[in-house]
């Protein structure tokens, strides 16, 4: 029996290698007519590798290869080493006719199994590789300038008009035919009117080739948001920019035989930025039926009670589900209609929503929890839904079927029952009985002397009552006249939750996280001046602070202060680890900053 499972695991171990074994294609997929460029097959595998057939390379002209290489790398961490390898062919090939071609999968045999990679395709564009970038980078040199051709940027959207809700795509990609060293000074688009969420963040820019207009440009996506309209008409997403360190090479003149082995490069600086991008956005079509709460997108819905036959005076929840795609963060709790032997408490409300892809998908569900109060058998009415269909372009209604639910005579049925809110049905308890048991003895009734009742000391302190009552009044409505002024508000409380933001600043510098320092600081600085001026956060643009700092008389030493140490954290967030001392730094500034603002802030 032994022999039996030790063979069973081994069978099931070679599976798993064999499963995991895979052929790969590295490539270029866009080339200029007659340029020359590597196919490289790499298998990973560490059992032998043989017999590797080749696609067939139609329109591609084969040069030389297959060139086999073969590498093996080990690692051990905490003592236990692991160790891959991998076998490479590589095909050095040369196209010389336009068009788009299709170069199917390559074979090869690992221990006695066929493994084949997927069909890739090329594309092949008509011109000289060669003499372009030579004179690009001649233009570069004697300019001195890098055009608005070879570098620039774009804020892409896969649909520009929808309707209130409907998911929109933004991406911001850079495309480039020179060399780019760094980025500096990068500032992203501001979504005025939209609920943004970023789904890719890349911290790493990666550049790949793609025919654009005829011609090879790398292209990197530097950011990809989902967005959610929540307003109507035409909406302007503001230009986003950045500046790209160009490393070109120098157009000296060589002074000595030795500087033909070295080449002289020069960094240029070059601003780019996108252009404003409008986006109109169109209210959803009149004649919505009342269950509809805002919804777009498609959707299902299920409706369930937590168990169907209870005793009276126990808890039951009806859990409402609504999955799909859409705007599924922004669904409201739809409206059940409970008997009137029920008492209903608040709604528990899940969100398992995530950004995939291009929109938002998920389910969010609603926990209703009831107590019936008598028994009997109780019908809850279906549940109605409805969402705004993007593809069909009308307005959708789900509907539930009807939940009974039977409610027997529980143990003690007259007892009285109280609820925790917030905690769920488990914080349903008893409190007592509401049915004693009467003493029939004969009471025994003792004079207590002159009621207290309509005395002159009672009228007294009843006059005193109604003074502070009338004092407690006064005061209750100055506050809440104070309460109704937010920005005021808010204003009164900038500086404390500006400290507190920086005080979790200071915990992250402490950790060495200096992605979520430079975060919580740049929110710590944007957030009190926000505060401090009445600005809501969809309308606070840099432009619009300055002035109303002026406006407050705050010197322009103190804003430009503001501005760069702004600038400095959102730069600090996307760049590499910063040297020592340069967060104990900024962080310091800040405590400063914020206590100049306060003190000339009125």
């Amino acid at each position: 029996m032994k022999k039996i499972i030790v063979f069973a695991v081994a069978l099931l171990i070679c599976s798993l290698g064999w499963a995991q074994t895979v052929m790969t294609v590295e490539t270029r997929r866009v080339v200029m007519a007659g340029e020359r460029f590597n196919i490289v097959f790499t298998v990973n595998a560490q059992a032998s590798v043989s017999e590797f057939t080749p696609p067939s390379f139609d329109g591609i002209h084969v040069l030389a290869g297959p060139t086999r290489s073969s590498s093996t790398n080990v690692n051990i961490v905490n003592g236990r080493s692991t160790t891959t390898a991998s076998t490479g062919f590589t095909y050095l090939v040369e196209a010389n006719q336009e068009g788009l071609f299709t170069i199917g999968g390559g074979k090869v045999i690992v221990d006695g199994k066929t493994i084949v990679s997927d069909p890739f395709t090329v594309e092949v564009l008509i011109g000289d590789a060669q003499s372009t970038r030579e004179t690009q980078n001649q233009e570069v040199r004697s300019t001195g300038e890098v055009s608005e051709q070879d570098l620039f940027m774009r804020l892409e959207l896969n649909k520009s008009n929808v309707v209130k809700g409907e998911p929109i795509t933004a991406t911001l990609r850079l495309y480039s035919k020179v060399a780019i060293e760094r980025f500096e000074d990068v500032r992203f688009p501001t979504f005025n009117g939209f609920w943004s969420q970023e789904i890719e963040t890349p911290r790493d820019i990666n550049f790949v080739e793609e025919n654009v207009r005829g011609q090879i440009y790398r292209v990197a996506v530097l950011r990809r948001y989902v967005l959610l309209p929540q307003q109507t008409g035409l909406l302007k997403i503001d230009p986003a920019e950045l500046v790209c360190l160009v490393q070109v090479r120098g157009n000296s003149q060589r002074q000595s035989m030795f500087d033909i082995f070295f080449d002289n490069y020069q960094t240029i600086r070059k601003r780019v930025s996108t252009t404003a991008v409008t986006i109109n956005v169109q209210p959803l079509p009149s004649g919505a039926p009342t269950s509809f709460t805002g919804a777009v997108g498609t959707y299902t819905l299920s409706v369930a009670a937590e168990k169907d036959s209870i005793n009276a005076h126990d808890a039951v929840t009806i859990i409402v589900r609504v999955s799909g795609e859409g705007n599924v963060n922004m669904i409201e709790a739809p409206k059940l209609v409970f008997p009137p032997d029920f008492e209903v408490y608040d709604t528990r409300t899940t969100d398992n929503s995530r950004s995939r892809g291009s929109s938002i998908s998920g389910t969010k569900q609603f926990e209703f929890p009831v107590i019936p109060r008598s028994s009997g058998t109780f019908t809850i009415d279906p549940v109605e839904f409805t969402y705004w269909d993007i593809a069909k372009k009308s307005y959708v209604t789900l509907s539930s079927k009807p939940l009974i639910l039977k409610v027997g005579r529980g143990v003690g049925s007259t007892s009285a029952v109280g609820y925790d809110s917030g905690v769920g049905q488990v914080a349903i308890r008893t409190l007592g009985h509401d049915i004693r048991y009467i003493d029939t003895a004969k009471p025994k009734l003792v004079s207590l002397g002159r009621l207290f009742m309509g005395s002159y000391r009672f009228w007294g302190y009843v006059a005193v009552a109604i003074v502070l009552f009338a004092i407690a009044y006064q005061l209750l409505l100055k506050r809440r006249e104070r309460k109704k002024d937010l920005v005021s508000v808010r204003s009164r409380k900038a500086n404390k939750l500006a400290k507190l933001r920086l005080k979790r600043a200071g915990e992250l510098l402490n950790k060495d996280d200096y992605a979520g320092f430079y975060e919580e600081a740049f929110r710590a600085l944007w957030g009190y001046v926000g505060d401090k001026l009445g600005v809501p956060p969809a309308d606070q643009t840099k432009d619009r602070i300055c002035l109303l700092l002026a406006e407050r008389k705050a010197p322009q030493e103190l804003i430009s202060s503001f501005l760069a140490l702004i600038e400095s954290c959102e730069f600090s967030r996307y760049a590499p680890a910063p040297e020592a001392g340069e967060m104990d730094k900024v962080y310091g500034n800040a405590l400063t900053l914020i206590s100049q603002l306060e003190q000339t802030i009125k």
